[in-house]
């Protein structure tokens, strides 16, 4: 019984069992172990992992996560799944999920899912509760599976499942503009207009960090070009300055390792660093994952988490095993937080700095972890070379300022 409890864990790369009959925990095998996550979760996405996944990709690897296995299907279920697949963006054809009929758990998973960000009404009510069971098992399983893309170094598909996350948060869809989260914006919102009216919806930002960085009389006049319903102002306006504006600054950069500073320049709204996402089930926390990325390739070398609060975070790259441990400030309506990660660079773990190559630039991204398509870059750190014998120049720290892009 033991002895094939290993071998399964050994399959799906959580363990490493060695010829003297040691036995160790992979990477993998903590990421597993730190979010409760079934070993056949992890052994499914290593499977299909790539590089460029696509926004459909990343879906269903989530939906196939073993802790759906026990979703209640009911009698007739499958014809209703038939029905909803052909009205939700992506249908749940077979080559996506292994020829899995249309009554399989995960299948109404991948649905499920799609209707949230769809913000359609559900066709039975039993479909109301299955959805928040599934919402509710959803966050842990991309922050999961995140963990698991940083381990095999694939920065698009990193970027594609944070990008799921800020979705499912939001409940809505990559491609919807990034005020129809906001009460009185409808979810067919596009400014793009033509002749006269041009130029009146040019002064629309396109991202929400373009917005929270927007001057009082440049907001009041971005808000009267959206022409708010009067029922729905309050509530605008509400959310609109819970939405973040960062300052991004890299500092103390040496040969092993950088800091990432993060500062809020608008106050909390929220006494406990809410974000805005009222169509989720739980309240969810304002955070932030630190991504240390090889410039000029699809190579991602950290990642750390971050938030206003004190949460246990989790993040790869780092010598600590990938639990990510950073400096949260503190919270309240009206305070301006901030907070720091340290990133180790790969390869400079004790005894590896021989290996080091010189000339090394890395990107760092400081992206939502709930704000659709929310990102700031710092882009072409130069890392000091090693410091080696017979070479007297150390190299001067780097330092960088970043903002929204």
């Amino acid at each position: 019984m033991v002895d094939k409890s290993l071998d399964e864990l050994a399959k799906s790369k959580c363990l490493e069992i060695y010829p003297n009959g040691n036995i160790d925990p992979t990477p993998l095998g903590k990421i597993m172990s730190y979010y409760y996550l079934s070993h056949k979760t992890i052994r499914h996405l290593v499977t299909h992992a790539k590089p460029d996944a696509s926004f459909r990709d990343v879906l269903s690897w989530m939906s196939s996560a073993t802790e759906y296995d026990e979703l209640p299907v009911r009698h007739n279920e499958d014809l209703i799944n038939i029905e909803l697949s052909k009205n939700l963006p992506l249908p749940a054809d077979a080559a996506h999920f292994n020829g899995l009929p249309m009554w399989d758990p995960h299948v109404k998973a991948f649905l499920l899912l799609q209707a949230h960000m769809s913000r359609i009404d559900l066709p039975i009510s039993d479909y109301v509760g299955d959805q928040t069971s599934v919402l509710d098992q959803a966050i842990r399983i991309i922050q999961a599976s995140i963990d698991v893309l940083t381990e095999l170094g694939y920065l698009s598909s990193v970027i594609q499942m944070i990008t799921l996350l800020q979705c499912i948060k939001s409940a809505r869809w990559p491609e919807d503009h990034a005020f129809s989260i906001f009460p009185g914006i409808p979810p067919d919102f596009n400014p793009i207009a033509t002749g006269e009216d041009q130029k009146q919806f040019d002064i629309i930002p396109t991202s929400l960090q373009q917005f929270s960085a927007l001057s009082q009389n440049a907001y009041q006049n971005v808000k009267n070009t959206l022409q708010i319903p009067s029922r729905a102002m309050t509530a605008f306006e509400k959310a609109a300055n819970m939405i973040p504006n960062l300052k991004i600054e890299v500092q103390n950069v040496t040969a092993l390792k950088m800091d990432v500073v993060i500062k809020r320049l608008n106050g909390l709204v929220d006494k406990e660093g809410k974000m805005y996402a009222p169509r989720f089930p739980k309240s969810q926390s304002e955070g932030w994952f630190v991504v240390l990325c090889k410039k000029g390739s699809d190579e991602i070398a950290a990642i750390k988490r971050l938030g206003w609060s004190a949460p246990k975070s989790k993040g790869n790259g780092n010598d600590d095993g990938g639990k990510g441990k950073g400096n949260n400030g503190i919270i309240g309506i009206g305070v301006k937080p901030q907070a720091k990660a340290t990133l180790r660079f790969p390869g400079t773990e004790e005894g590896e700095e021989a290996n080091i190559v010189d000339g090394r630039v890395y990107d760092v991204w400081v992206v939502s972890d709930g704000y659709r398509g929310m990102v700031y870059k710092v882009e072409g750190v130069k890392v000091p070379d090693v410091m080696r014998v017979g070479v007297g120049d150390e190299g001067k720290d780097g330092k960088g300022k970043g903002k929204g892009v």
